[in-house]
């Protein structure tokens, strides 16, 4: 049996928060209880039978189908196909929020074989939190983690976002504080991006929240980096801070270009050359699932074999582990007309001091690449 890595985006919240621009629905409508089932449809129409190298349960809040339905949407998948059973890591996130992480959804969890557990913390200053419309507490967020653990979770991570308003240095340092504190496995931090459409976006624009500018943002994110790597965390992706051997496989099975196959409304895939993004439309996601018929693609394509290794190759480059490109070259025959200038573009980056070369041949970003990677990247872009 073949292996594949799985995600399915579960886009159910009970309300949005005002910076985010990921595809929910919220509040659940009636008709989510049908979200098992039909994902597991999805899934037979797209794939065939296969063991799941790594699980992803990501949303969305998915912890909203409750212990009963997340416990049957992964029956559902097994029932069509989908191996979860020897996954070596299963994630769910979870939003700490008690009325959803509840001891009896965290037992469920463990009896389906889920493996990690990602907390989308944000924040640890419940001003900051309320204005943000978090649904959770500083005091619940230290609280799920310890029922975390009493379940038996001993992998447990959580997001942070660098630069909201309201957080100043010392305030970032506190957070900083409080998440070594925790003891967890992983940590990601993102630099807050302000997405058009949101409520945070327009009180922006009406002035009514002020952001720190981007330099404090740059800053707070500089201190990351050094305090937890003090605390023995290595960053090994832009975004993404883990103690050694609690690094998120499936994210870097996609880093490294490996197959993934994303099932549910706006869950994007990659089998080959072949990319696919359902659209982020939940109920024409549904109609066609209950017509038996495949839902609707915001893109669905074939990447010519050069911009496939072309993707793969600025892939790699986020990792910490880097790329070679002469062996990825060879690996990849296709990204051989691409490779002079791949060499040429990082020795201007290297000059500039965002790129270097590794003893063993392998070129990764630097720490001042690392903190304008989208630009650094886009010199290598053919």
């Amino acid at each position: 049996m073949t292996e594949l890595n799985l995600y399915v985006h579960i886009p159910f919240c009970l309300s949005k928060c005002a910076y985010c621009a990921l595809y929910s629905v919220a509040p659940p409508p009636r008709d989510a209880a049908d979200f098992p089932a039909l994902a597991a449809r999805e899934y037979s129409l797209r794939a065939a039978p296969a063991a799941a190298a790594t699980v992803y349960f990501g949303g969305g809040t998915p912890g909203v189908l409750g212990p009963a339905g997340i416990e049957a949407l992964a029956a559902a998948l097994a029932s069509a196909g989908a191996d979860l059973s020897h996954a070596p890591e299963w994630t769910v996130e979870l939003n700490p929020s008690p009325e959803v992480t509840t001891d009896a959804l965290l037992a469920a969890l463990r009896r389906m074989g889920a493996t990690r557990l990602s907390f989308g913390f944000q924040s640890f200053d419940d001003g900051v939190l309320r204005a943000l419309g978090r649904r959770h507490t500083t005091a619940d967020a230290k609280d799920a983690v310890a029922r975390a653990r009493r379940a038996g979770f001993n992998d447990v991570g959580f997001d942070l976002i660098a630069g909201l308003p309201g957080v100043d240095a010392p305030g970032w340092d506190r957070a900083l504080a409080a998440a070594v504190a925790l003891a967890p496995t992983h940590i990601s931090v993102y630099g807050l991006i302000v997405e058009p459409g949101t409520p945070l976006a327009r009180d922006v624009a009406a002035g009514r929240i002020r952001l720190p500018g981007d330099d404090a943002q740059m800053d707070a994110l500089a201190r990351t980096e050094e305090r937890l790597a003090a605390e023995g965390f290595r960053r090994y992706e832009i975004s993404n801070y883990a103690l050694p051997g609690h690094e998120c496989r499936h994210n870097l099975a996609c880093w490294r270009g490996d197959d993934y196959l994303g099932i549910g409304p706006a869950a994007a895939s990659r089998l080959g050359r072949f990319r696919r993004t359902n659209a982020r439309d939940y109920a024409g996601w549904r109609a066609a699932l209950a017509d038996h018929r495949l839902p609707p693609a915001e893109n669905d394509e074939e990447r010519t074999a050069g911009d496939d290794a072309e993707e793969r190759f600025l892939f790699g480059l986020r990792l910490a582990e880097g790329v070679a490109p002469e062996d990825f070259a060879r690996r990849h025959p296709a990204a051989a007309p691409l490779l002079d200038g791949w060499l040429r573009g990082l020795a201007r980056l290297a000059a500039g001091g965002f790129a270097e070369k590794t003893p063993a041949g392998r070129w990764t970003l630097t720490r001042r690449g690392r903190e304008v990677a989208d630009a650094a990247l886009e010199e290598l872009v053919s």
